[in-house]
This record gives structure tokens, sequence and C-alpha cells, in this order.
């Protein structure tokens, strides 16, 4: 399998639209088939009708084993198949049969994302016109049910097609930087389902904790007063690539904690700090160690960390920065602070004057997780950030996602308007990186490049090859 086909079919949301379809559609198939067994006249055919439910099943299948969506057309002739022996050749009655299969078309159409081959929805528009051409008539309830089928089908194909011509009429058109992210809001909006996936410490841990016991609060609290002091913690760091040179442009420091247990994450421990109000505390031992590490750093290189708003704004915060260059001029140049686009919309009000404040210093200011499902694109303009990093769900798979790469092209044409520089976080694919290059992205980080690790990683042997030749090395 080619690796595009490897990065289609790892695509998380692919994964679970396509499972959830297959799981509906085995339900679907086996209250069919019971229905028919118990009621055997609720069908013009019973015969028909069971094998129908059981092309239904057979469509669950191909949805988990095809190792390809391009093969998901098998499938739409299967649901068309379907369409045939429940619909084609019974009357027009609208029955609970004719509803479960309808169901069944949308799980499909809904798992394909808007890829809709001609095959399928041409076997299902014959499927609904056998029974008005043979009975020479339509009744009110089965062309109501005849004029959702074809919306479904229209729409599913037209409407990934409209978003992305809609996105390039911006990109063209667009006589400010405010309707090109406006059209990129919009896109975000509408790409609201796609998977959020770890950035960095910053994030919550999936799903709510469950409540501690005593002791397990006062062990979770000494292990957290530990962290807090600094003992198990350490910062891994990933470089941040321009990929027009090849040259490492910044490295962002990423929390590791010394854990004896497999599942104690950083997400959980933040998670954790969280819930006992020790947070902010938890993310200044980080940034005390991510600091020791700003001063040490590659000559022409930069540092980001990541910080909340709330903890940014914390009087014991601005001296720990305070300390680091004891407030001189541009004693903080080289640092940049990632705060997430989800603070930001919250926080847009409060934190202006705080950047202003360490902008002065020479710091500079990323917002993290741009289209992770937020929809605040807008409220950046309240900061004009100097970078605007993106979702790992805008990149993954953007070689072959064409609204994804709608949206992400439209920022790039948004950031370069207003001189803030575009990253393209969780690159894994060499298809991806290619993309991102096309699209003038100028600066990607991710494990194709390199795997974070202990100060200061190289370039991984595939971004030397694939990035120019003249890379600059730590």
């Amino acid at each position: 399998m080619s690796e595009q086909s490897q990065a289609i079919e790892r695509d998380p949301a692919v994964l679970r639209a396509r499972r959830t379809a297959a799981t509906t559609r085995i339900i679907l198939g086996v209250v069919g088939i019971a229905l028919i067994v118990a009621q055997p006249h609720l069908p013009a055919h019973a015969a028909l009708g069971l094998a129908g439910f059981a092309t239904i099943l057979l469509t669950s299948l191909v949805q988990l084993t095809v190792s390809r969506l391009s093969l998901l057309r098998v499938e739409e002739s299967l649901a068309g198949a379907a369409a045939i022996l429940i619909v084609g050749f019974g009357n027009q009655h609208v029955t609970v049969l004719t509803l479960l299969w309808l169901v069944a078309v949308a799980t499909g159409v809904m798992a394909r994302g808007g890829r809709v081959h001609w095959i399928g929805p041409t076997v299902v528009i014959v499927a609904l016109a056998l029974p008005i051409v043979r009975e020479q008539r339509v009744e009110g309830d089965y062309a109501a049910m005849c004029v959702a089928v074809l919306g479904l089908l229209l729409t599913s194909g037209r409407l990934t097609r409209e978003l992305n011509r809609l996105l390039r009429q911006a990109r063209l058109e667009a006589q400010s930087a405010e309707t090109l992210l406006l059209a990129g809001d919009i896109a975000a909006r509408v790409a609201n389902d796609l998977d959020v996936a770890p950035g960095g410490v910053r994030q919550a841990a999936p799903g709510p904790h469950e409540t501690l016991s005593a002791e397990e609060e006062a062990n979770a609290r000494f292990a957290l007063a530990r962290l807090i002091d600094g003992d198990g913690v350490r910062m891994a760091v990933q470089p941040v690539i321009d990929l027009d040179t090849g040259a490492i442009h910044a490295y962002e420091a990423l929390a590791r904690f010394d854990r004896r247990r497999a599942d104690r994450s950083p997400l959980h421990w933040f998670a954790l700090a969280e819930e006992l109000g020790e947070r902010s505390a938890l993310e200044r031992a980080c940034l005390r160690a991510a600091l020791a590490l700003f001063l040490r750093r590659p000559p022409g290189t930069r540092l980001a960390v990541n910080l909340s708003v709330a903890t940014l704004l914390e009087r014991e915060t601005y001296a720990m920065l305070d300390h680091v260059g004891n407030s001189q001029a541009d004693d903080l140049e080289g640092l940049i602070i990632e705060i997430t686009e989800e603070t930001l919309v919250s926080h847009d009000d409060q934190v202006g004057q705080a950047i202003d404040d360490l902008r002065r210093r020479g710091a500079l200011l990323a917002v993290d997780d741009i289209g992770a499902g937020y929809s605040g694109l807008r409220q950046i303009t309240a900061v004009l950030p100097d970078y605007l990093k993106l979702d790992r769900s805008l990149v993954s798979g953007i070689d072959h996602q064409s609204d994804r790469a709608a949206l992400v092209s439209a920022l790039a044409g948004y950031s370069s308007q207003v001189g803030s520089l575009l990253v393209a976080e969780g690159v894994e694919y060499l298809a991806e990186l290619h993309k991102l290059k096309q699209l003038n992205v100028p600066l990607a980080q991710g494990f194709y490049l390199a795997h974070p690790g202990w100060p200061w990683p190289d370039l991984s042997q595939a971004a030397t090859q694939a990035l120019p030749t003249s890379v600059a090395t730590t």
C-alpha cells in the first residue's frame, strides 16, 4: 500500500466514520431481517426483502475491510443493489423496511464524507423509479421519501466541493486579510468534526477523572508537589523547520515527567493538577525547566514554551520571566510563548496588555491549535500573533483532503498579509510535507521531520533527504 493510502487508512476521522457506519448497518440489517421473518407480509416480496437486508449486512463488511476509500464504490454499488431488492421490486408503500434502508444509505454517505461515485447514486435512482414506472403513478408518501433520498445524494458530494470553491474564490478575490480570515472561520465551523490530536501538554485529558479517595488524593498531591518542586520534570524539544531552507527555525519545549506507571502521561498530570487546583503551579515548574533551556539554545534559533493564559497573567509567572534577563530591553528575544486558540477566545480582552509588555522585551506570541474546532479565528485579530500553529487535525491527510487544503491555503494567505508565520504541526508523511510546501506554508514540525528529544535533536534522515540540501544542523 502506498504512503498516501496508509495515511488515509489511519485517519482517525475516516476510521471512526466507517466503524460507525458499519455498526449502524449491522443493526439495520439484523432488524430488517428479523422484521421480515416475524411479518413476512410486510414487504411485497419477502425473499427479495431478506436478500436486500443481507446485502446491507454485506456493505458493513466492506466498510470495515476495504483498504482504500476509492474501493468504497463497491459499497455504494451494493447499497444500490439493496435499493433494487427492497424498494425497486416493492410497491410504493413507505414502511419501516424502506425507512431502515434510507438510514443505511445515509450512514454510507456520511462515512464517505461527500466522496460519492456515480455508480451507487445511479443505481439508487433507478431503484426509486422502478415502482413509479411499473404502477404509472406516484403516491404522496413515496414521493416525499424520493425527495429525501435525492436531496441526500445531491448535497453529500456537493457540500465539500462548494466549500472548496468558495474558499478558492475568497483567496483570488480577497482585498483584505479580514476576508480571508472570515473564509477560514466558516471552513473551521464546517470542519468541526475533525479530530483534535494532542499538540502539547496544555490540552485536557480525555474524559473526566474518577473521584479520588482521601488516600488517593493525598498520594496525588504528594506526587504533584514533587513535580512542582522540579523533581522529575524535564523538557524534551521538537524542531520547527523552515521548509524553504531546511534550517531549524525554532524548538518547542514539551514537558516530560518521570513516572512509574505507564498510563501517567503529561496529559494525565496536567488534568490531575487541574482537578486539584495546582495547574498553574505545575505549568510554572515546566516553564522554569524550559527557561533553563532557553538560555542555552543553539545560536540563531528560538524556543517556544507552552502556557495557558491564566498562568501567563499571574504575578509569579512574570517574576520568573523577569529573572531570565533582569527585565532588560530585548532580554526575552528568541522566546516564543504559545497559547491556545481556545484560551485566547476566553481571555482576549485580558491578554492584550500582557502580550504587549512581553513583546517590548523581545518575546514573540504563538497561537496554537488553530482549527481544532473552537471557531474563534476572528478573535486572533485582537493580538495579531507572530505565529499561527495549525492543529494537526488540519494537517493530517492534507495531501488527499481538499477541504483541509483549502482551509490551510486560506490561512496561509491571511498569515502572509498580516505578517504572521504559519506553522503546520503533526507532519507525519512525505506527501503531507509536499502539499504544505505547495500551499506556501513556511514552517512545519512533526514526527516525519524530527521526534521530540533531549536537547537538541537533529532532523530525521527522511527529512534531510526531502528538504533542500542546505539543511542547517545544530
